[in-house]
């Protein structure tokens, strides 16, 4: 049985796919674009429900999306659909496309929900906007073991086409968790996990912490940095310390540069 095939760049399900680019559509859908055979994969691989797959073959650029594509109709999972290089370029929201774009469902996960080991390394981002950011964050994140990522008090809407392009589909790989800082802060308490927050403003560097006990890591917005609340909360704070004018690193290179302190301490 052959694939349906899209021809025209004005078919229904292509205009749905450029609508699905924006949060409006996809929150009434719930669900989302995934685009690229690396992306997709990592979706499929967590356990996120990707049920139809669009495809056009004059993009790809290796047998592997081809290999894919096969996979794809051998189990029978989900819908195929084939398009026209037109109809493709049109719903395809990244530069140069690979011939790949998933629609998947969108799923939630909350902190009662959230399995931790011994020894929890947690990521904590407070009123963070910028998605390439967060998906430059989410790949130090999961290339330094942390546990989960929460987000508490952002408006940054994690399906974003950017965040997933810029963690390469790395935003499926780790729970990522949004909620209020009242529910986080209950939480961390109970779990008697340590609270530590980057701040300008200390002199306790970001190596003198002991990373090697439950430690929630917490990074402010990148405008105005961590709110008082949490400044206030915290059990450490810490600085990068910096030998140049600025004053601080942008957010998502901070974050790279404690979460490898943690991962070089927990790994001796």
């Amino acid at each position: 049985m052959e694939d349906a095939y899209i021809q025209s760049r004005n078919n229904d399900q292509v205009k749905n796919l450029v609508k699905l680019r924006e949060r409006k559509h996809r929150d009434r859908q719930e669900r989302f674009l995934v685009e690229g055979l690396r992306e997709t994969g990592h979706a499929l691989g967590a356990g996120f429900t990707v049920d139809t797959i669009y495809y056009c073959p004059e993009f790809f650029p290796t047998d592997a999306h081809s290999d894919f594509v096969d996979t794809q109709r051998r189990e029978g999972a989900r819908a195929l659909i084939r398009m026209s290089e037109d109809a493709f370029a049109k719903a395809a929201f990244r530069e140069g496309p690979d011939g790949i774009i998933g629609v998947g469902l969108q799923q939630g996960s909350s902190l009662k929900d959230l399995a931790l080991s011994n020894t929890p390394l947690i990521l904590v981002l407070e009123g963070i906007e910028k998605p390439g950011n967060l998906g430059a964050i989410l790949r130090s994140a999961d290339g330094a073991g942390a546990d989960a990522v929460i987000l508490v008090d952002c408006v940054l809407d994690l399906y974003n086409p950017n965040a997933i392009r810029s963690s390469q589909g790395l935003i499926f790989a780790l729970p990522i968790i949004t909620t209020t800082r009242d529910a986080l802060q209950n939480w961390l308490q109970s779990n008697q996990i340590q609270r530590v927050a980057t701040t300008p403003d200390t002199k306790a560097m970001h190596w003198d912490v002991d990373y090697t006990q439950p430690t929630a890591l917490f990074f402010g917005s990148e405008r105005d940095g961590l709110t008082d609340y949490w400044l206030d909360q915290v059990d450490q704070r810490i600085r990068i310390p910096m030998a140049g004018r600025a004053d601080s690193l942008n957010v998502a290179a901070a974050s790279v540069v404690c979460l490898y302190e943690a991962a070089r301490q927990r790994a001796r």
